[in-house]
Order: C-alpha cells, then sequence, then structure tokens
C-alpha cells in the first residue's frame, strides 16, 4: 500500500466535488460568483476551499516526489516532467494556502501573477507530454488516459462557452486524478519472463534452435 498516493487521490476525488459545485453555480448564476469565491462576504468559505486546494496541490506533489524511481524508470525526459509538475503543484499549493491562512482576497503582483500563469499554462500542457512518453506503460493505461484527455476536454470547454457550462473544472480534475493515480499505479518492476517458461527452457536441454520466435519451446524429443 502507498499511503502518500492514496490520500493525494482522495484529495482529488473530494476537490472535484467543489469543482463540480462551481461548475453547475456558474451555469445557474452567471452574473454571481460562488460563495466559496466571494471573500468580502464569505471570507471563512473561501479559506476553507483556498485550503482544500492547497492541500490537495500539496499531497500530489510530494506522491509525485515519492514515486519518481516507478514513475520515471531511468528516462530522462519523463524524469524532466514530473519535476516540472512538481514545481507547478507547489506554485499552486503556496498561493492557495497564503489564501487559506493570511489573506482570502489575495491581489497579486505583476510579477507574482506571471509565475502562477506560466504554472497554470505549465498544468496544462505538460501534463500530456507525460501522458505519451508514458502511453507504453501497461500498468499506467488509466493515469495516461487522464492525462491526455485535455485534448479533448479543452476543446470542449470551448465548444460550451455560449452555454454557460465552461469551466477549466474538467481539465484540471482530469489530471489531478491522473497524476495521483499514477503515483500510485506506477511501479520500477520491468516485465519478467514467465517462470514456467524460464525452468522449461534451463531444464530441457533444447538448443536455441529449438525455441520458437514466440519464446515457446519446439517440441523436443530425445530421438532428435
Amino acid at each position: 500500500m502507498r499511503p502518500l498516493p492514496i490520500a493525494a487521490l482522495a484529495a482529488a476525488a473530494a476537490l472535484s466535488t467543489v469543482m463540480a459545485a462551481d461548475i453547475v453555480w456558474n451555469a445557474n448564476n452567471p452574473d454571481q460568483v460562488g460563495p466559496w469565491l466571494d471573500a468580502e462576504a464569505h471570507p471563512y468559505l473561501v479559506r476553507a476551499s483556498s485550503l482544500a486546494h492547497a492541500g490537495t496541490y500539496l499531497l500530489i506533489g510530494a506522491a509525485l516526489v515519492r514515486s519518481g524511481a516507478a514513475i520515471d524508470r531511468s528516462r530522462r525526459l519523463v524524469r524532466v516532467l514530473r519535476w516540472i509538475l512538481v514545481a507547478g503543484y507547489s506554485v499552486f499549493a503556496a498561493m492557495y494556502a497564503w489564501m487559506g491562512f493570511v489573506d482570502p482576497s489575495l491581489e497579486l503582483a505583476e510579477s507574482l501573477q506571471a509565475v502562477v500563469n506560466v504554472a497554470f499554462l505549465t498544468s496544462l500542457v505538460v501534463p500530456i507530454v507525460l501522458g505519451f512518453a508514458l502511453v507504453r506503460r501497461r500498468e499506467l493505461r488509466v493515469p495516461v488516459v487522464l492525462l491526455i484527455a485535455p485534448l479533448v476536454l479543452l476543446p470542449l470547454t470551448l465548444l460550451l462557452g455560449p452555454t454557460g457550462w465552461a469551466h477549466p473544472g474538467y481539465t484540471e480534475t482530469a489530471v489531478n486524478l491522473g497524476l495521483a493515480l499514477l503515483a500510485l499505479l506506477a511501479t520500477d518492476e520491468t516485465p519478467r519472463q514467465p517462470e514456467r517458461a524460464r525452468t522449461n527452457a534451463a531444464t530441457s536441454g533444447a538448443s536455441p534452435a529449438a525455441i520458437s520466435s514466440a519464446g515457446r519451446l519446439r517440441p523436443f524429443t530425445s530421438n532428435e
């Protein structure tokens, strides 16, 4: 069991309910922000929502670090992409933690806003690249699909614009769940030849010519 990735997955699932509430609210109240975003009227709701975001991003980033070796498998590209995501999620965690503990009506300076914007773009693009980099890993099929999902969800969000149901939460939820599952399901064990096949090959005395291209032993008798 991996408690840290499990905690990250649970936090991502919980945060998705907050985003779902925001999506429904925006669709039905297009001229009014949700109470969990109104720092003047409901500062404590904003603090609670911000801490939920901060905790989720912190757990996902920590899970990516904890499961790093299993995710990377010594592949440099995967390692670089993973650390870029860790950095981006650290920025998000710090920003939301500040809103939760210090100032719920956070107004960033232009320089800090630029950093947040870069982190946001990173969280959209890098997971897609990471997903394609891991596409051949069978144990990671589900997280890979979620990481690549923004290719579909982003255009869908644009199409939903006139209806009032457009929201970045669709993409963010898919990526958060994908990264948490990636940390949970990744294993550093490479596929091994079945034990029975290795034993048969070692004890039968068969020559390499007696082994088929599929890796199975051909019929071998003492009369050959």
